[in-house]
């Protein structure tokens, strides 16, 4: 039957793996899983979390974690608080994240997942709106909240990746994984590979794989989801829950 079952689904158009035997780099979460107890990951920084997917697909995922989103543009913040301020033990911040604490203009784009402050990006656009809007540091922000520290940063801030986690060097040392839109332009719209990949070799990071890969037409890769581990905290004891 099961042979049966199976047959009919790959004549769909469908191929099916049991859990244990899946394919790296299809499922972040799942390979997340093969490493570490989904339970040691405590605290998750969300920067960039929009308004709101990314928050849900964490908390489903790590559903013991505590959520610390990050979203700097007031009315995309609004809409953040709208449909994820219920859920428990998130928190929700009006702030972006960089290398040190300052206010900064962003010109709000048309799409709100295409508002940087990087400035190569960050230039008036056909909607001729902008608005001031405080920057943080990372590690100032978990010191504020008492979090001993950061398991986990998942990063989609078009190309101003590295200066959040310039932002945290405290922290990088007991944090676990690294999950960030990356490009492989020299100059584009995410942060380039190379650079991160060289950014976090510094501070003891692995690469570990790509995710939701997206290709020019020509074949060429564009950009993807990368997950960047910390070998030493893989071979750290687990300890106990952070709150705050």
């Amino acid at each position: 039957m099961k042979k049966f079952i199976r047959q009919l689904i790959e004549k769909a158009g469908y191929t099916v793996f049991k859990t244990a035997y899946a394919p790296k780099q299809m499922d972040v979460i799942l390979d997340i899983r093969r490493l570490v107890p989904l339970s040691s990951v405590q605290v998750i920084f969300d920067v960039g979390a929009n308004v709101g997917e990314t928050v849900c697909w964490l908390r489903g995922a790590f559903p013991h974690a505590h959520i610390v989103a990050f979203e700097p543009v007031k009315a995309t913040f609004n809409e953040l608080e709208r449909r994820v301020g219920h859920l428990p033990n998130v928190t929700l911040l009006n702030v972006a994240l960089g290398e040190q604490p300052k206010v900064e203009v962003m010109h709000l784009q048309r799409y709100s997942g295409h508002n940087s402050l990087n400035p190569a990006l960050n230039q008036p656009s056909p909607t001729g709106q902008s608005e001031e809007v405080q920057v943080e540091t990372a590690q100032n922000i978990a010191k504020k909240l008492a979090l001993p520290r950061i398991d986990f940063f998942k990063i989609d801030t078009q190309n101003y990746e590295i200066p959040v986690l310039a932002g945290a060097v405290d922290y990088l040392p007991t944090t676990t994984f690294i999950y960030a839109e990356m490009g492989f332009e020299k100059a584009g719209e995410a942060t380039n590979f190379f650079a991160l990949h060289e950014f976090l070799s510094r501070h003891g990071f692995a690469f570990f794989g790509l995710y939701e890969l997206s290709h020019h037409e020509d074949g060429r890769l564009y950009y993807a989801n990368a997950l960047f581990i910390n070998p030493a905290r893989l071979r750290a004891p687990v300890r106990g829950a952070a709150t705050a």
